[in-house]
Formats: C-alpha cells, sequence, structure tokens
C-alpha cells in the first residue's frame, strides 16, 4: 500500500496508507532540486546563471562552458544536516537526519579553434536529496490511527476490529478510538543523481550557446515507525473483557524507490561589456520513470493473552508499482556585474508547479493530475550574491541570499523556504581553486498523520556545507 503525502491546506499527510496511489507531493518531490551544484555557486546565494564560468555552469546555464579556455577537473563534496522541531499536543520533539554525497565530478575541454570557442564536458552532479527527519509524540485525548487506518482488514487481522467496514464518517468499527499515547518518527533519504554530457561554442563575438543533456538515476527511501499505547489503562480487563484488553498499536511503513529519467537544458549567456554579463537558460521537463516497492507491518499487543496464549499479533502487506512523472519547465535568468574587485548576481528561476503530471499507472492518477492542478501554482525564486576577491592574493569571500515561494496556493505562514549563504575560494598558482560554500535554510511546515489526527508545527533548518577542487590544464 502507498503511503499518501498529500496536502490539505498545507497539511501533509505523511502516514495514512492507500493502495495504489501516487499523490501530487510525489511529484513535488521529484521536481524540486537542491540548492545547486558547484561551491562557488553556493556561496553566492546560487545566483550563478550570469556567471557560469566552471564546470557547474552544466547544471546552471550550459552557455557558461564556451567562456573557458583551459581543460578543468572538478570533483566536489557535499554534506546536508537536517533539523526538525516539531510540536504536537503541546510537547516539542526534535530529530534530525544527515547526508554526505560526492556532489560532482567532471572534466571540461575546450576544442582549439581558430575563432570563437568549442567547450565540451562530461561529469556527475548531485541533483537532489530527500533527506529530512520528523519525530513527534502526546497524549490524543480525541481520536486514534487506528479508528482511521485505511486497511481494514489489517486492523481484522490484528483483532483491532471485528467488522470488515467503515461506519458513515469513514471510521472502523474500533472500540480503540481516543485517550491513547502517541508517537510517530520518520526519516526520507536517498537523492538523484545527473550523469550530463554537455557543450558551448561562442556563437558570435561574446555570444555563447549552450546543450547539456542529463540522463537521471536515483533512490527515495521513507521509513515511519508509529506507536499507539494505553497508557491510562483506559482499555483495560475490568472495562472491557480479556478479549479486548488492549496494550498497544505500532506499524511500521516502508517505501523504496528505483528512478531513471531525462532532461535537457538550453543555455545563453552575452557578455555586454567587460563588466556586465546576461545570462539565460530553460530547463525541460524532466521525465522520469518510478519502480516503486513499499510495505507495512502492524503489530497489536494485549495485556490477557487468548486462548492459544498469544497476546501480539502481526500483518504485513507488500506491493510494487511502476509509474511515470513528468516534472514543469524551469525559465531561468541572470545578471551579473563587476566593480574592480567586487563581484555581483542575481538570478530569478519561474516554475509553473501546476505542469507537474502523472502517466502509465493507475487509472486513478488522472484524479491526481487534477489535484495538481488546484492545489499548486507558480512562483519565482529569487537568488543573489556576491564575491570580492583581494587583490593580489587569490583569496575571495563570498556571500548570498535565496528566497524560495512555497508552490502551494494554500500554505502555513513561514512555509517560504529562505536560504542565507557563505562562502571563500583559494587559487593556487592559477591552477588550483578550492572553493568552500555555506548555506543555512529555514522554513516552517506541518502534518498530519492520519485522518482528522492534530497537526505537527514544525520549524525546520538546514544546514549545507560544499566543498569543491577545481584543477585547470
Amino acid at each position: 500500500m502507498k503511503i499518501i503525502i498529500s496536502i490539505s491546506l498545507a497539511f501533509v499527510v505523511l502516514f495514512t496508507m492507500q493502495a495504489y496511489s501516487q499523490l501530487p507531493e510525489d511529484a513535488l518531490r521529484l521536481s524540486t532540486p537542491n540548492l545547486g551544484i558547484g561551491a562557488r555557486s553556493l556561496g553566492m546565494g546560487t545566483a550563478y546563471t550570469g556567471i557560469a564560468s566552471d564546470f557547474s555552469a552544466m547544471y546552471t546555464n550550459p552557455a557558461g562552458l564556451g567562456q573557458i579556455r583551459l581543460n578543468e577537473f572538478s570533483f566536489g563534496l557535499s554534506n546536508l544536516s537536517y533539523n526538525n522541531s516539531a510540536d504536537y499536543l503541546s510537547n516539542n520533539t526534535s530529530f534530525s537526519n544527515s547526508a554526505t554525497d560526492i556532489n560532482n565530478v567532471g572534466l571540461v575541454y575546450p576544442f582549439p579553434v581558430s575563432k570563437g570557442s568549442l567547450v565540451l564536458a562530461v561529469g556527475y552532479g548531485r541533483n537532489a536529496d530527500y533527506t529530512t527527519a520528523l519525530s513527534y509524540k502526546g497524549f490524543n485525548p480525541t481520536n486514534t490511527m487506528i479508528s482511521w487506518l485505511p486497511d481494514v482488514q489489517m486492523a481484522y487481522n490484528l483483532y483491532l476490529t471485528d467488522t470488515l467496514g467503515r461506519k458513515p464518517n469513514g471510521s472502523i468499527y474500533t472500540p480503540y478510538v481516543d485517550s491513547l499515547q502517541q508517537d510517530g518518527k520518520v526519516l526520507e533519504g536517498g537523492g538523484t543523481n545527473n550523469w550530463t554530457v554537455a557543450g558551448a561554442v561562442e556563437a558570435a563575438n561574446n555570444l555563447y550557446l549552450g546543450l547539456a543533456l542529463n540522463f537521471i538515476s536515483g533512490s527515495y527511501t521513507y521509513s515511519q515507525n508509529y506507536n499507539e499505547t494505553d497508557t491510562q489503562n483506559k482499555y483495560s480487563v475490568a472495562r472491557y473483557g480479556d478479549q479486548q484488553a488492549f496494550s498497544g498499536f505500532n506499524i511500521q511503513n516502508t517505501i523504496n524507490d528505483d528512478v531513471g529519467g531525462f532532461s535537457a537544458r538550453f543555455g545563453f549567456l552575452y557578455k555586454i561589456n567587460p563588466k556586465a554579463r546576461v545570462g539565460f537558460s530553460v530547463k525541460t521537463p524532466t521525465w522520469y520513470s518510478i519502480n516503486e516497492t513499499y510495505s507495512s507491518d502492524g503489530t497489536s499487543t494485549f495485556r490477557v493473552p487468548d486462548t492459544t496464549g498469544n497476546n501480539s499479533y502481526n500483518d504485513r502487506t507488500d506491493n510494487k508499482i511502476q509509474y511515470d512523472v513528468t516534472t514543469p519547465f524551469v525559465f531561468s535568468g541572470g545578471f551579473a556585474y563587476s566593480l574592480g574587485d567586487l563581484l555581483l548576481s542575481l538570478d530569478a528561476d519561474y516554475t509553473d508547479w501546476t505542469q507537474m503530471s502523472f502517466s502509465n499507472g493507475d487509472p486513478s492518477l488522472d484524479l491526481t493530475n487534477t489535484d495538481i492542478k488546484s492545489i499548486f501554482r507558480s512562483t519565482t525564486n529569487l537568488r543573489l550574491g556576491g564575491e570580492y576577491e583581494f587583490p593580489g592574493t587569490g583569496f575571495r569571500i563570498r556571500g548570498g541570499y535565496a528566497y524560495l515561494p512555497s508552490p502551494y496556493q494554500s500554505d502555513i505562514n513561514g512555509a517560504d523556504q529562505k536560504y542565507v549563504t557563505a562562502g571563500v575560494g583559494f587559487i593556487v598558482e592559477n591552477a588550483v581553486s578550492i572553493d568552500i560554500g555555506y548555506a543555512r535554510g529555514t522554513w516552517n511546515t506541518s502534518h498530519i498523520a492520519y485522518d482528522n489526527a492534530p497537526v505537527t508545527s514544525e520549524k525546520i533548518t538546514t544546514n549545507s556545507i560544499l566543498a569543491t577542487i577545481l584543477y585547470r590544464y
């Protein structure tokens, strides 16, 4: 069964299970890239479309490759730390997750030409990282996940109901309807990788055109552990009898996706004069194919054993599905200007998130595509950055800011993502460049664990560090 990740007034339902169904947020996850590739770009707030002067241009504006005159080898490592402080039923719980990955490996080769430039590049870039975490707990006097389990057969097999049906309000027939201690933990991981071939030419004096082809591989993992416990002995033998001496309920849900896809990016860059440059790029939709396996493992425990001596019951469901996702076009523009040793840049990205769509899956995906049109909107990301080079030292300092609005038409306050960035760079003998970039992100989000569940109010903080070595020869 498939874990629902859906939005209702920006409250994401993370843990409910629904058979053979993808939700809009599955498409959103695949459509959202990470902050960028390359430490110099990260330090400048990823405002790099108008600069694009190293290997990372393949992923921002491939036309910028045409500016490169020396062979270039690039290698980078990244670390992401994701911290979530969640309030649930008047309790606050913090939980963290982290990932370290190769951010990029690549080679740029300028061909010798009599006029203009011809540059080819090949390499690998980490396109997205799905690392997240959530933990919450509290006593719920109002309702339970048990009464809203979407899999009635599982509830029946766990002796949580004796009726394979639902009440008119959609809940199942069970005596365990309120007054349980609840706690849950969620970890997400994985990401997508670009294997890229790119090229650029100087089509006219100071005018560069470029193209990058991205062959994508990746994975997504989801692990959720949820418990409900009768800490106040409401469902004791004295009240309900031996067969209903309920103690606790646990469910563990997992998802494992294998991801493959393809996209392309077209680039344009023009040097207006020695101080000013303007760049544009268009990223085509990414066409993804997903192979997914998922499972749900439930356990119930009772204080009094049954006639065979059992006081714990288990039920498990496993399944596999395949489906395709198409992501939106992304249109980017950037401007860079030099004031002596100070370089300033400004970028904007436009994305219409309603263009996301599913195909080649269950017929219910048609309804999901309709939902995408109604809950998402178009957004414009804004990014700005600066770099100052200390004359004669080869040492550079950087700073930047990125503002990424929420793609939902209706969202909670503070849901827009904001990043403050910084970085340094060293150039050694005009051949080796060592760059380090840092970004701190903050935003708010909310989740609900099941229908009618209380809301988790979460404050997210991310810390990203990226180090890149460039060797030019």
